[in-house]
């Protein structure tokens, strides 16, 4: 199987990151992703995208935000890409699900806000980001599942 990409651009308004969802979850299907984990992927998915129109274009519509998927031989690679601030630094790499005390069971020491960071990094095989030119992208990596590619 050779390189297979796709890309959608959708304008900034939180009722198109559906459309983005059911798409995703369809090509994760696709790739053999189990039905589990295609749901997984696009919950990322969705939840990065949600951030850029959020936090990147403040809630308004009019801007675009870019996602490419692309398959490889070994992976699964989305690019979700926006246009405005970039992420202030360290953010990602502070992003986890754990709880600040001392009981890491408790899911309501977990903050309502600020978890989909640490969600993507514990569903995704890798979780970056890069912003240059004007142009800030969040990578997400997924292995294919054994025995394909």
């Amino acid at each position: 199987m050779g390189i297979k990409s796709v890309k959608f651009i959708i304008d900034s308004n939180l009722e198109n990151i559906p459309l983005i969802g059911m798409s995703v979850n369809k090509l994760c299907s696709s790739a053999f992703f189990s039905d589990m984990d295609s749901f997984n992927i696009e919950l990322c998915v969705v939840e990065a995208v949600t951030n850029s129109i959020r936090h990147c274009y403040g809630g308004q519509d009019g801007y675009e935000v870019k996602v490419v998927f692309t398959v490889t031989q070994e992976n699964i690679v989305l690019e979700i890409c926006d246009t405005g601030p970039p992420m202030k630094p360290g953010v990602l790499d502070k992003a986890v699900l754990e709880c600040p005390g001392e009981d890491t069971r408790d899911i309501e020491c977990i903050a309502e806000g600020g978890r989909g960071l640490g969600i993507m990094k514990e569903i995704m095989d890798s979780v970056t980001y890069r912003s240059e030119a004007g142009e800030n992208c969040l990578t997400l990596i997924k292995k294919l599942p054994a025995g394909i590619g």
